[in-house]
């Protein structure tokens, strides 16, 4: 049977780099402790602020936009290899990442 963990922690908000760094470590923890499969959710990097739906449009545009800004800025990019850390996480421990 495949042991799953499934990660439930905060990404560093608005920081990709950051966040996969976080990522990778939790990842050597999770396979240190026997997963298989390692899940994060599905806005894990680079976070998502859910409350920015509580500002008021219009009202609130100069501080919605530089969230958006951050947002954007913080996006993975395969072609740019945001991803290397993970990808090397996942070979050096043997294990799946989602």
């Amino acid at each position: 049977m495949t042991k799953v963990a499934v990660v439930q922690t905060s990404p560093v908000l608005l920081d990709r780099d950051q966040t996969v760094q976080l990522a990778a470590t939790l990842i050597d923890e999770a396979a240190g402790q026997g997963a298989e499969l390692v899940v994060f959710t599905e806005t894990f990097i680079p976070g998502y602020p859910v409350w920015m739906w509580r500002l008021r449009p219009g009202g609130d545009w100069g501080i919605t936009e530089k969230i958006h800004s951050r947002l954007l800025e913080n996006s993975v990019s395969l072609e740019r290899g945001d991803l290397s850390p993970l990808y090397q996480a996942a070979r050096r421990n043997n294990v799946t990442i989602v």
